[in-house]
């Protein structure tokens, strides 16, 4: 049976091994070694004041509790859509938070895979000279274009200006991406399926995507100094 979307080959993507350490994840990248990975860098370099201020509100017990559900459910919704792009059998979970996550995925997928007309790889590992590494969920065509395509799930609704480590992740792509097959890769997606069956689009690119690669280039310098 054939895709749902067209995949064509074009750039040799070859998978890296992926290493979960006390510090962080890690990736093991020919010639450079062990290198961080780009979920790492962000972590370490965010601003962790208002998710702290949550814990304590709500009470570390129940923080730990919701962000593993979040976590889990996300997994199945990846899951779910990588085996779509991929043309692989759906794996149904029977337990809510994997249904809640399957029938994200299928909206996610619904509302706008349509709005692509080629995959050049979902799941794609990424790096930039022994910088850092990462896994983009797709590189794809993307409402006419070559662009990063991230999805994400939420609990409620998102805002813009809250989502700039999103953009930052993006922009870590799209510079590995660009440095290794020779790309100019200048507009990026964030799609996103809420848990109350809703889903946004965030799209960047122009000034805007150049000033968010610029932002990940800082936040890259100063997690070197970190780990000094």
């Amino acid at each position: 049976m054939a895709h749902l979307i067209p995949w064509c080959d074009q750039f040799p993507y070859k998978e890296l091994e992926r290493i979960d350490t006390s510090s962080g994840r890690v990736y093991k990248v020919p010639d450079f070694g062990h290198v961080p990975s780009v979920t790492t860098i962000l972590d370490r370099t965010k601003d962790k004041t208002k998710l702290q201020e949550w814990a304590n509100r709500v009470g570390q017990a129940e923080a730990d509790r919701q962000k593993q559900q979040a976590a889990y459910i996300g997994t199945i919704m990846h899951g779910t859509l990588e085996c779509i792009l991929t043309n692989t059998p759906l794996r149904f979970g029977t337990d809510w938070p994997s249904i809640k996550g399957h029938q994200m995925a299928l909206t996610l997928a619904y509302t706008y895979l349509r709005e692509i007309t080629t995959v050049y790889g979902a799941e794609i590992n990424l790096h930039l000279q022994g910088q850092y590494a990462g896994t983009t969920d797709l590189v794809a065509e993307y409402r006419g274009r070559l662009a990063i395509v991230d999805f994400k799930q939420s609990v409620k609704p998102k805002r813009h200006e809250f989502i700039t480590d999103y953009f930052h992740q993006l922009a870590a792509y799209a510079i590995a991406h660009d440095d290794m097959f020779g790309t100019d890769i200048d507009f990026a997606a964030v799609l996103i399926a809420v848990q109350d069956g809703t889903t946004q689009e965030f799209t960047t690119t122009g000034r805007e995507f150049q000033e968010f690669k610029a932002a990940w280039r800082k936040r890259v310098e100063q997690f070197s100094l970190l780990a000094l």
